[in-house]
């Protein structure tokens, strides 16, 4: 595992106990007649965060679903190059979310996280932040894939096939 990685993971999973730990802390306030109202958002926008770093580091290990009823019966040359292709129509999509989600945090800034006195722009930032780590994961690997420093991993009848 490489040292950004492990820091995503790790940051990752910090991030997914901090919102179970306010979603605990929150049901049990309201169950006393003492509600934290501010445990809701904050949740928000820890999982916002945990979500788009546990993405990459999906992504990273070729853990993302892929439906592949249909491209198995392809030859393998055919499977690789629609490998590399979704990878190109990945990366587009990834920048245009970087673009967009961008455009969505500026918009946001001004607005406040519920009852909180932070800007709802530390949610939406998940998204470019998010898509912008993903989009570095895949050119990294499409780069790698072109100059045959690494192979293009599609599933076989037989198992993984390189």
């Amino acid at each position: 595992m490489r040292p950004l990685e492990k820091v995503e993971e790790g940051l990752g999973v910090l991030l997914f106990a901090g919102v179970c730990l306010l979603v605990l802390l929150g049901a049990i306030g309201r169950t006393i007649g003492m509600p934290l109202i501010w445990a809701v958002d904050m949740a928000q926008l820890l999982f916002a965060w945990a979500a788009v770093l546990g993405a990459d580091v999906a992504l990273k290990r070729w853990q993302h679903i892929e439906i592949d009823i249909l491209v198995r019966a392809f030859p393998m040359a055919l499977r690789r190059a629609l490998a590399l292709a979704w990878l190109v129509v990945i990366a587009a999509f990834l920048a245009a979310l970087v673009w967009l989600g961008t455009e969505l945090t500026l918009l946001n800034l001004e607005r406040e996280l519920g009852d909180t006195p932070l800007s709802y722009g530390l949610v939406t930032s998940a998204v470019p932040v998010g898509s912008a780590l993903m989009l570095i994961t895949v050119v990294t690997r499409l780069v790698r894939a072109l100059s045959g420093r690494e192979a293009v991993v599609v599933q076989g009848r037989d198992g993984m096939v390189l």
